[in-house]
């Protein structure tokens, strides 16, 4: 039988009131495949809850470790610890949040897909598929295919659901946990906030019996509130490994790239580079030299790092160091900072014991007198072998003070504040050191990379070392202090109070009139102007420009130089005035106010700016061209916005306003060439020996290389008698920056010349 008649024979079997043609019921068949296949292969990928399930278990751990702690510092508290469970507990939170809100949506998407298998066991054209005989008993295989479908989505679906249910309880339940608990550390931070400043224990002079007695109990319970701390700090590494994959990609490149500039240099056989006093720490495998990058830097990719982690990556920063000193520092520098390591030693293992002994608060002061004598040892002598020195004598001033107050606080029973202090200010001393050597690794690569690019001849080797390396070094002093400041702050535990009010004050909006505004958009405006500056005043690099060259070597530029400039100033003033959020309309006032200050006192930097503009497009003169203006003459080196500057014959460097070059008279000798007709003068006897010395002179005129062949020398008479006759030659030289010179030789030339032949030049 034909399909066609298999169509009309069950057209015409169809039954109800409804006549639905086999053309309907075939495309709602494969309505019903298509939705049941896309289901299926939905629920045959499976949700993607591994991962929960993978970590829910470590998370109820963790928050059931938080809670035995806690339950502890009831009786002992643990500044750095509760400080640690916030962050942590913070960041489980986050996860849980995740999750829920993951969860919540794979719920809707079944119970969405449970909906529409309910709707096809009471859609009219099934239930017409199942009654029409006809239809079936053509189609029968795929009515079993399509039945054993909805049955395999009907189970996925429903384990699915149950599944996802019983996670979702499980989540739920720690979420709520960690709110908890967060209330209580927050509550117990509310408490030692004003049991650190009061009187914990007694005074150290005071000689109670039961003060030893207690100690002994709570050193017991104090050894508990370490158990598992480390499974937690782990589970942080952990969960926040993606900032471990950028600082090791950083540190990739940067190894990388310094091998190859040592296996460069040392191709070009320049080995005197690469050693003292440019090259100190880095070596052609900078492996301890990477470490120091990363170490120093890890701080930006976490933020919010509890201290304990931040002083896990301290650990190994301070043991790097120590192998790079033992190669690089004189024996008795070496021997210095193995007393300030075993001192940092010292310090942290005491801040682990928790409880108010007598003998461990005698031991803390007595590394609290130690500590500041080797801060005063440090100011006077350790510092002079550190670049940044300066940063290094303000650090051990302030470790110096802190552990001051360490035994201040100790004696007098602030137990907690002292031990906070005294870990704070041996964690910043050290710190600042790393990071006087993260600056000191990284002019090194610097320096590295100009002399590389100096033996391949690439646009950097136009670069003045010494001065970008001046710029460069404020930047990474300014760099160093933003990270001690961030490590610091932690390790006194105020990190994210300090950071949540200083983003509450530059973040609050404010307002003056109707023009609101924040502080950090203030704050962004100047900063943006302050690195247009910077790229404007060291773009000139790029274009070949040093600050070495001498007064015939100065190259010529284009005037496209000032123009970039000038864009990167007016770009980074657009830029700023967006950043700043400052409305339009506000801005044309601004404009309004600065056009009353320009009528009233600002006409002459205005016109030296607007004189600067006319430069760019009329092009009078370029850089590298000898010109004389303002009562000055010489080869053009600069020209800038406001001001150009010329380097005179003598070697002065002038700087010549810009509104001067366009009012007064200007000559460029070079504007359309580098030609010049210059002037040579004798007086020769015998006025007898005439055409001789007029052959002689032509002669020799002709022959040099300065001389233009197209045009012929003149030489003409000034004044004659019977005892000497005046010459005077005029000639063309190429350049004009050959005047002296060709002069000079020439006059040497045609003297000897003309005294070889009798002839007398007065």
């Amino acid at each position: 039988m034909s399909a066609q008649s298999v169509k009309d024979t069950a057209a015409a079997a169809t039954s109800g009131s409804v006549k639905l043609s086999a053309d309907s019921l075939l495309i709602r068949m494969e309505e019903l495949h298509n939705t049941l296949n896309r289901i299926n292969n939905i629920t045959s990928r499976e949700f993607d809850t591994r991962g929960m399930e993978a970590e829910l278990p470590e998370i109820k751990s963790n928050l059931q470790t938080i809670d035995d702690n806690l339950k502890l510092y009831n009786k002992v508290l643990n500044i750095r610890n509760l400080q640690m469970f916030r962050v942590l507990l913070a960041d489980m939170r986050e996860h849980l949040e995740e999750w829920r809100t993951q969860l919540f949506d794979y719920n809707k998407e079944l119970v969405r897909m449970n909906a529409e298998m309910t709707a096809f066991t009471k859609d009219s054209f099934v239930k017409q598929i199942k009654a029409d005989t006809t239809f079936r008993k053509f189609y029968l295989p795929e009515l079993k295919e399509l039945k054993s479908k909805w049955d395999q989505a009907q189970q996925s679906t429903t384990r699915h659901l149950n599944k996802i249910t019983v996670l979702q309880a499980g989540i739920s339940g720690s979420y709520f946990k960690a709110i908890e608990l967060e209330n209580k550390v927050n509550e117990q931070l509310r408490i030692f906030s004003i049991k650190s400043l009061g009187k914990e224990y007694n005074y150290l002079w005071e000689n109670k019996s039961h003060t030893d007695s207690s100690a002994a109990a709570l050193a017991q319970q104090s050894s508990k509130s370490f158990e598992g701390l480390g499974k937690i700090l782990n589970y942080y590494t952990r969960t926040h490994s993606d900032t471990w994959f950028w600082m090791f990609l950083i540190g990739l490149i940067f190894f990388l790239r310094v091998n190859k500039q040592f296996r460069k240099i040392k191709k070009a056989g320049s080995h005197e580079l690469l050693q003292p006093p440019y090259i100190k720490y880095l070596r052609a495998l900078p492996f301890a030299g990477t470490l120091v990058i990363v170490l120093n830097i890890a701080s930006f990719f976490d933020l919010h790092a509890p201290s304990a982690y931040i002083d896990s990556l301290q650990s190994f920063l301070v043991f790097v160091l120590t192998i790079l000193f033992w190669r690089r520092w004189e024996r008795r520098m070496f021997v210095y900072w193995i007393t300030i390591f075993v001192l940092y030693l010292l310090t942290t293992g005491t801040a682990t014991v928790v409880v108010p002994d007598v003998r461990v608060r005698t031991w803390m002061l007595a590394l609290n007198a130690l500590s500041v004598i080797t801060g005063f040892f440090i100011y006077f002598r350790i510092y002079k072998n550190l670049p940044a020195g300066k940063l290094v004598r303000i650090v051990s001033v302030i470790f110096i003070v802190l552990n001051v107050l360490s035994a201040l606080f100790n004696l007098y029973g602030r137990l907690s504040m002292a031990q906070v202090y005294s870990t704070a200010a041996i964690a910043g001393l050290l710190q600042i050191i790393g990071l006087t050597v993260f600056i000191q690794i990284v002019e090194e690569a610097f320096y590295l990379q100009m002399q590389t690019s100096r033996i391949a001849g690439g646009f950097t080797a136009r670069f003045d070392f010494e001065k970008v390396r001046a710029g460069l070094h404020k930047i990474l002093v300014a760099l160093a202090v933003v990270l001690w400041l961030m490590v610091f702050t932690t390790n006194l535990n105020i990190y994210n109070e300090l950071y949540n009010g200083i983003s509450s004050l530059i973040t609050a909006t404010r307002k003056i009139g109707n023009t609101s505004f924040t502080l950090g958009n203030i704050l962004l405006f100047f900063v943006i102007l302050l690195i247009s500056n910077f790229l404007q005043k060291y773009i000139g690099y790029f274009f070949g420009e040093t600050d070495d060259e001498q007064v015939g070597e100065v190259k010529a530029k284009s005037s496209r130089l000032l123009l970039l400039r000038l864009l990167v100033l007016v770009a980074g003033f657009l830029i700023a005035i967006a950043a700043s959020g400052l409305p339009m309309d506000k801005i044309t006032v601004v404009l309004g106010a600065l056009g009353v200050g320009i009528g009233l006192g600002l006409q002459n930097i205005v016109n030296n700016l607007v004189s600067g503009v006319i430069l760019i497009f009329e092009r009078p003169l370029k850089i590298g061209d000898f010109v004389e203006a303002a009562g000055q003459k010489g080869r053009v080196k600069d020209i800038g916005i406001r001001s150009s500057r010329m380097v005179t014959t003598d070697g002065a460097e002038v700087t010549v306003p810009n509104g001067d070059l366009l009012s007064s008279k200007l000559i460029n000798w070079t504007l359309s060439n580098n030609h010049i007709r210059t002037e040579l003068l004798f007086t020769i006897a015998p006025s007898a020996a005439l055409p001789l010395a007029k052959k002689i002179i032509l002669e020799e005129v002709s022959a040099s290389e300065a001389v233009i062949g197209k045009v012929a020398p003149e030489l003409l008479v000034k004044s004659i008698n019977d005892s000497n006759v005046a010459l005077k030659v005029m000639v063309w030289i190429q350049h004009v920056h050959q005047e002296e010179a060709f002069k000079s030789q020439m006059l040497q030339q045609i003297y000897q010349r003309l005294k070889d032949n009798e002839i007398m030049m007065s």
